[in-house]
């Protein structure tokens, strides 16, 4: 029996998972009317869009005060077109500052829409508060790493939580990836998927690079970027640099190409778990506004800021945080990591270890439409 869903997804990884949940939700009831608010991926599976929201994704306390006016005219128009379009389920897709505040005006405005939050916001690591609004306004929460299902029917047992696996791991083969000693010695760049992340990270890898590069002449830089207008703004800004080596720059987190590389340098985000997803080698970087990075600080109470760490509750990789986030400490971590065969090994076997608990049997999307259904 066809539904009407409205799907509402604010940033780059958001919007890919929500196109595969959307492919989903069609494959279990053709003819079922997607609409909603996301970015191209979703549009390219089918929804009927009112407008991008990722494109419009900001980074920090600071982005989000100088968007306030844009995201509130945002907010009530997606309030004004879930009136008019009536859907039998909301999905809200993680981006938790914009849809948390949604879902209590839908609770609020249409008491008889089934409101479904899919990947949760991590309350678990800062705003514990949240979870207790969740329980009262969700009637069904979503989450993609197995922790999260424990900690949510501990702290909110009255919110139905089911863990479906990570969507990231849903069309990926392992087999497909090189065993690590016949890997190619290539260095992946990736800086991270908004205009603002690549500003901070680019100059700090480049730097990096001048600095490995006599050490090292054997390898080969190569930057992914996630769309062509992020690979046409690096390539502008690479221009800035002097004495700078070769990097090419191609589009799109291909993990067959992670796969088949030998280390990266990542932003932490969701391209850490990709990389773990290929059993690549990492360093991580994160720096952001100053003010946003001290409010940060002061909020989230976890001992790591990349999932990887996060999920396997211990230091699997290198962490290279705003102020520790210099170009001397990534050519240096870099050159100990490539002088010391045993040590990628390990760190190769322990992501591929960790990826490995996060899939589930039948698939993320897959089961996650299957409980929408159910709902």
């Amino acid at each position: 029996m066809s539904k009407r869903f409205y799907l509402v997804a604010g940033e780059p990884s958001g919007d890919r998972h929500a196109a595969e949940l959307a492919k989903a939700l069609n494959q279990r009831a053709p003819g079922s009317v997607i609409k909603g608010v996301g970015g191209r991926h979703l549009r390219a599976a089918g929804q009927d869009q009112l407008f991008d929201l990722a494109e419009h994704a900001v980074v920090g306390l600071v982005d989000v005060l100088k968007n306030y006016r844009k995201f509130r005219q945002m907010f009530y128009d997606v309030l004004s077109d879930i009136q008019q379009c009536q859907p039998d389920a909301v999905v809200l897709v993680d981006f938790p500052g914009f849809n948390l505040r949604l879902a209590k005006q839908i609770r609020k405005r249409h008491p008889q829409v089934k409101l479904v939050y899919y990947i949760a916001p991590q309350v678990w690591a800062w705003k514990a508060g949240r979870a207790k609004t969740m329980e009262k306004l969700l009637d069904l929460l979503l989450v993609i790493f197995p922790f999260e299902e424990t900690w949510f029917n501990q702290n909110v047992p009255a919110l139905p939580t089911l863990w479906v696996g990570h969507p990231n791991l849903d069309a990926w083969n392992s087999s497909s990836m090189l065993p690590y000693q016949e890997r190619e010695n290539t260095l992946i760049l990736l800086p991270g998927s908004r205009r603002k992340e690549i500003q901070y990270h680019l100059p700090v890898f480049v730097e990096a690079l001048k600095q490995l590069h006599p050490q090292h002449p054997e390898l080969e830089f190569l930057l992914l970027a996630p769309d062509d207008e992020k690979a046409a703004y690096i390539k502008e800004e690479l221009k800035h640099f002097e004495e700078l080596p070769h990097i090419n720059v191609e589009t799109n987190y291909h993990l067959t190409r992670l796969s088949h590389s030998r280390l990266a340098w990542v932003a932490s985000g969701t391209a850490t778990l990709e990389c773990a997803m290929a059993g690549l080698p990492m360093l991580v970087i994160y720096k952001t506004q100053p003010l946003t990075w001290w409010v940060g600080k002061m909020l989230v109470k976890l001992p790591y800021l990349s999932m990887v760490n996060v999920v396997a509750e211990k230091k699997v990789v290198a962490e290279f945080l705003q102020a520790d986030a210099v170009p001397v400490a990534f050519s240096e971590a870099t050159c100990q990591l490539l002088n010391s065969p045993a040590s990628l090994n390990k760190m190769h076997a322990d992501l591929v270890r960790l990826t490995s608990e996060l899939k589930s049997s039948r698939g993320a999307s897959a089961q996650a439409a299957e409980a929408i259904f159910n709902l």
